[in-house]
């Protein structure tokens, strides 16, 4: 996502904050160092094609196609090469053990923009009144200054989706064949209907603190934690010699996957293979694009015979080529996604589509890795609400489309859950700022074919009547949802895994408690 950034004013005076960044901060492990790090093989990520017996887990074979990327390694004690991979081919066995990816979105999304009365519901004209300027139109196309709605199949014209939610084709505006309609189908939670919200999750009494609450929602429980939930659920479950058994895609390890024993990790990204010319450091013939590939002629140039007795520039030639070579093998590394799936471009859009193409590259790969979290976002719209939070809503409803159609297209969509939060939701009515400020009741999202899709949790109106401090009543405990995701998802030995006990049982809206089919 890019950022503000901290420069300096032009007066001279402090630097500007960069407010998301401090909130995306917050769900990162930083008073515990890496313990190594751990360089991440081509062959690897691609599902080491070479083989999977101990021969070909040596460092040397699998570092001779080259290396992708570097893994923070976050653990009680170093591990050598070979001893992980070899745990990560162990691990991988079932091929069909489910996984979970966690989307965080940072700042404190306002659900109630997100998901909103609808055509039929009594407190649509309340929710108007509540937010006279940010408001989403009843169930039609967004226009020039006024976005619109779409009422939400299986809610009988009680809920809505804000349009940049919803595809192109189902009358949205979020320039995408995907959108959360295209993952809701009909809401009737059987096939075909694959994603499930919860629209007033939180916990109670909220603080409204962005320090509080997302360590809260990161170590499942109301109270300071040295461990995540998931953290803990792999020092139970998980391996004590593979680190890949839990990945954040960010700089640093995410809150909810810090564990107390068992090896976890960290990878920022993979790196970029081959050679290529900036032009911020040379000079580019005109009409070029501003980074060249240029491998095709430094595989021409490796392959200009040099004298037998110049062997430094043979050395440097043959590297040359062995440099082009390896970024063949690695093209597939480079651009992440299944060629087919039109993952959304540009801006934030990029970041958060980026993150995703590598979790699903990994997740495929067969290492193991039984749990991916993704941070991404800037949801504190304090001011200028719809200009802000719009462009993300895009973006994230169009990326899980693209994430499930590229999990499928990879075989393994079936055993990938998505979990979607932000750390609380915003105030009923809008501020003088045209934003709204830190509130209760956020909305909960879970995406997959095997998530029984539909109205999971009691939306609790937002007329005045309905309000608890002029915020939503909380309807959904957000620990109960990590309960159905462990107990119904992830399995096995759950003892502890949330501090706080067992929490109550969701109590969908139309019946019944559980998440998954």
């Amino acid at each position: 996502m890019t950022l503000p950034t901290s420069a300096p004013p032009p007066d001279g005076g402090a630097p500007n904050r960069c407010i998301p960044c401090e909130e995306l901060e917050l769900a990162r492990v930083r008073d515990e160092r890496p313990t190594q790090t751990l360089p991440l093989p081509v062959s690897a990520l691609e599902g080491l094609p070479e083989g999977r017996d101990s021969g070909s887990l040596t460092r040397r074979r699998l570092l001779q196609g080259g290396v992708a990327g570097f893994a923070a390694v976050y653990g009680s004690r170093a591990l050598g090469f070979e001893e992980i991979f070899e745990a990560a081919v162990a691990q991988a066995v079932p091929s069909s053990q489910n996984r979970l990816v966690v989307l965080y979105l940072a700042g404190g999304n306002d659900s109630l923009n997100c998901v909103l009365p609808g055509t039929a519901a009594p407190d649509l004209a309340a929710y108007r009144t509540a937010r006279p300027t940010i408001w989403r139109r009843p169930n039609v196309a967004s226009a020039a200054g006024a976005v619109g709605s779409r009422d939400i199949a299986g809610t009988s014209g009680r809920l809505a989706w804000a349009n940049p939610l919803v595809s192109t084709a189902g009358g949205g505006d979020n320039g995408s064949a995907f959108g959360l309609d295209t993952l809701y189908g009909d809401g009737g939670d059987g096939p075909g209907s694959d994603l499930a919200f919860l629209p007033a999750a939180d916990y109670t009494p909220s603080n409204f603190s962005h320090f509080d609450s997302s360590d809260y929602w990161f170590a499942g429980g109301l109270a300071s934690l040295t461990t995540g939930w998931l953290g803990r659920w792999i020092d139970r479950n998980g391996s004590a010699t593979n680190p890949l058994q839990a990945v954040s895609i960010d700089t640093a390890l995410s809150k909810a996957i810090r564990t107390a024993v068992n090896p976890v990790c960290a990878i920022p990204s993979v790196s970029a293979l081959g050679f290529t010319m900036n032009a911020g450091s040379y000079g580019m013939p005109p009409g070029a694009p501003s980074t060249a590939n240029i491998n095709t002629e430094m595989r021409e140039l490796a392959a200009v015979t040099a004298s037998a007795d110049n062997t430094y520039l043979r050395r440097s030639r043959s590297t040359y080529g062995l440099a082009v070579d390896v970024a063949g093998s690695g093209a597939t590394i480079s651009g992440l996604a299944n060629a087919t799936e039109a993952y959304p471009t540009g801006g934030s859009a990029q970041t958060l589509s980026t993150k995703l193409q590598l979790t699903a590259k990994l997740l495929a790969a067969g290492l193991g890795t039984r749990i991916v979290t993704v941070h991404w976002g800037g949801f504190d719209t304090h001011g200028t609400q719809v200009a802000t939070q719009d462009p993300q809503l895009r973006a994230v409803s169009a990326a899980l489309g693209a994430f499930k159609a590229d999990l499928t297209a990879r075989g393994i969509e079936q055993n990938v859950t998505t979990l979607v939060f932000s750390e609380f939701g915003r105030r009923a009515g809008e501020n003088g700022s045209l934003g709204t400020d830190h509130g209760a009741g956020g909305l909960m999202l879970l995406s997959g074919s095997a998530v029984r899709g539909g109205w999971a949790g009691e939306f609790p109106g937002c007329a005045p009547a309905n309000l608890v401090g002029g915020n939503l009543q909380v309807t959904t405990d957000f620990r109960s949802v990590y309960q159905a995701v462990l107990s119904e998802w992830l399995g096995g030995d759950t003892t502890g895994v949330l501090p706080d006990g067992t929490p109550a049982p969701i109590v969908r809206a139309g019946g019944g408690s559980t998440l998954f089919k």
